[in-house]
């Protein structure tokens, strides 16, 4: 009877153990989504003042120091493609060095300039990966 009973303690322990990463990691996604929406704001206005390529890469710098140790792999591999693609952006936007304004008023601009092909394929990259971060987000 002993032996059940500490059985029993056992997979308590070991069951309290994997929820206890669950919530590690959900608490990860949560706070890793909620730093970059508040960047991401950041991002969208500091074109207003800075050029588009310097707001992107000061938010693409910030997003990469952020702390992805607790997130799950698939998330924080989801996410890392993700800047990845901002960052390749850039390509096009190191072109238009003076565009001044809100950035998605100026990615409009872009999609109908002379670069709009290249541009508009390095945001459906940047659609793309955030639709991955969307599947990866998901804790079973």
């Amino acid at each position: 009877m002993l032996k059940y009973i500490y059985l029993l303690c056992i997979g308590f322990i070991l069951m309290s153990c994997k929820t206890n990463d669950a919530s590690k990691q959900k608490d990860c996604i949560n706070t890793i989504l909620i730093q970059d929406d508040s960047l991401g704001q950041i991002r969208n206005n500091a074109s207003k003042i800075n050029s588009l390529s310097n707001s992107i890469l000061s938010y693409t710098d910030a997003l990469n120091a952020l702390d992805f140790s607790n997130c799950p792999q698939p998330f924080s591999s989801a996410f890392k493609k993700h800047i990845r693609a901002w960052n390749n952006i850039m390509l096009v936007t190191t072109k238009h060095p003076t565009l001044r304004g809100e950035m998605h008023d100026l990615f409009d601009d872009l999609e109908t300039s002379k670069d709009s092909t290249e541009f508009k394929k390095y945001l459906n990259k940047i659609w793309s990966t955030w639709d991955e971060i969307e599947k990866a987000k998901t804790i079973n």
